[in-house]
């Protein structure tokens, strides 16, 4: 029975989502029409929100006109009319109240708080649509059984902000439309509620083994289905085969950029049934790109959902979509129906090949600094302000040798690791990726190096940095500190 209906809800789910993936087609040949008819419906919206009437905006500006009349933001420039919004007043970066805040990494504080309204809701769906319509075209066994998502893992039932909105999304379905809501109970797994990560983690692997009719895995860090994995392992006695366990398993959509390469890689050797969807670029803030028509490729902007802006990385020039070039690097800029104007996301993207007459973007890394092995975004500010805190001496943070933990390189010899650990885990990211065992705690290398920032230089510079710009930072994102260190671990 349970196959019958995923049956139905996936068939009727392909014809919710088939508008969208044709939308998104007839986009990829005029992207410039697409992003200037987004541009209007958001100042449309919300030009007369409080930040608009600030700044001059007004419903049918030019393009010309909206970049030469907004600066280009960071969180930090929108900080106080955030806080605005958090107290319950409205009409700040959009017209209306916000109907809940999503947390996300932030630079100097343990998150950013992001708006979530309709019509980010709606703009969030549009490129859901897209893609799972495109999916489904070319994969048909996809309608045929149940699905298995994971989309906000940073949830807080019942926490609110001071002015009453909620923090965190009701539920993973809240992404979703009003149709798809009602199919989902048909056709999705359901990730099982639980305060403690290990016991939610052992429950949904209970849960997933059973779904024999188990068609996609769609999860952020392929790292999060390698700990599932190795449950069932475990619990089979070394024994699961993952063509028993799920031999209709059709598609296993994660990330496999950057950082998340080497477990995206693990992931196809175990899985070798299935086709590896890369999954395209989303943030808190907006979706940047998400995959379309061939799995191998890089990843298309979500032109019917945002209006975006490339800065040329690292000469600084503002690009729009049809302007990218081939092989150039460039760092996102979001203006989103959620409030965001001219936000400068930090995520860096290259151009890898067209789909029809709009470039494929790849996603290179963070533009700040941010190491990111397993979700958890830590920016070298945000670690510095730690350091200032409570460490003496020379302190950086870095990557060890497997990718599954930091290490703290400094001389304070008294200060325990576990402080360093329990104040990263106000990044909420960083914190969710300990409570799941995605990473282990930070582990202290005693330095007994005289100058120890003379050693790190002498490392810059052989990772092909210029002596003259190298900057002592809190954060590096290479591993191997330990032999360049003189000193021992602390256990």
């Amino acid at each position: 029975m349970i196959g019958i209906k995923a049956s139905i809800a996936g068939n009727l789910w392909r014809a919710v989502c088939e508008p969208a993936r044709r939308r998104l087609g007839h986009a990829l040949d005029d992207p410039t029409a697409a992003q200037q008819a987004v541009l209007q419906r958001i100042l449309s919206n919300h030009a007369d929100c409080g930040y608009g009437i600030e700044h001059d905006l007004c419903a049918g500006m030019t393009i010309k006109d909206f970049q030469s009349t907004l600066p280009i933001v960071r969180y930090v420039d929108l900080e106080r009319w955030i806080e605005r919004m958090k107290a319950g007043e409205s009409d700040m970066l959009h017209r209306g109240r916000p109907s809940a805040f999503e947390r996300s990494s932030g630079s100097t504080s343990g998150a950013k708080w992001i708006p979530f309204n309709d019509d980010l809701r709606h703009e969030f769906q549009e490129a859901v649509r897209a893609w799972m319509g495109d999916l489904c075209q070319r994969h048909p066994a996809l309608t045929g059984g149940r699905a298995w998502w994971v989309v906000s893992p940073l949830a807080e039932p019942g926490a609110v902000t001071s002015g009453g909105i909620p923090v965190g999304l009701v539920s993973d379905d809240e992404y979703l439309g009003r149709c798809e809501k009602r199919l989902a109970s048909w056709l999705r797994i359901t990730n099982p509620a639980n305060d403690n990560w290990q016991q939610g983690l052992e429950r949904t692997a209970e849960q997933l083994v059973k779904a024999r009719d188990l068609r996609l895995i769609s999860v952020w860090n392929p790292s999060y289905l390698l700990l599932l994995w190795e449950i069932i392992v475990q619990r089979s006695g070394g024994t699961a085969d993952p063509r028993e366990v799920w031999p209709h398993l059709t598609i296993i959509s994660a990330w496999a950029d950057a950082g998340a390469a080497t477990d995206a890689a693990k992931v196809r050797a175990i899985f070798p049934h299935a086709t590896f969807q890369p999954k395209g670029l989303l943030a808190t803030e907006g979706v940047i790109t998400l995959p379309w028509r061939d799995d191998s490729l890089a990843g298309v902007p979500a032109l019917h959902s945002h209006f975006f802006e490339f800065i040329e990385w690292p000469d600084g020039r503002c690009r729009l979509v049809h302007e990218l070039e081939q092989g150039r690097s460039y760092e996102v800029l979001l203006t989103t129906g959620g409030g965001l104007w001219r936000y400068r996301l930090g995520d860096v993207v290259t151009m890898d090949g067209m789909a029809g007459n709009t470039p494929r973007l790849r996603f290179e890394g963070r533009a700040d600094g941010v190491c990111d092995l397993r979700g958890e975004k830590l920016n070298p500010l945000f670690v510095a302000r730690i350091f200032a805190d409570v460490a003496r001496g020379f302190s950086l943070l870095a990557p060890g040798a497997e990718a599954q933990h930091y290490v703290w390189f400094t001389q304070d010899v008294d200060l325990s690791p576990d402080l360093i650990d329990a104040r990263l885990r106000e990044n909420p990211y960083y914190h969710h990726a300990r409570e799941i065992g995605q990473l282990s705690k930070v582990r202290k290398f005693l330095i007994s190096d005289p100058s120890p920032q003379t050693i790190y230089l002498d490392r810059c510079r052989e990772l092909g940095q210029r002596g003259g710009t190298v900057k002592v930072t809190a954060l590096h994102r290479h591993s191997g500190w330990e032999k360049w260190f003189h000193g021992k671990f602390i256990p």
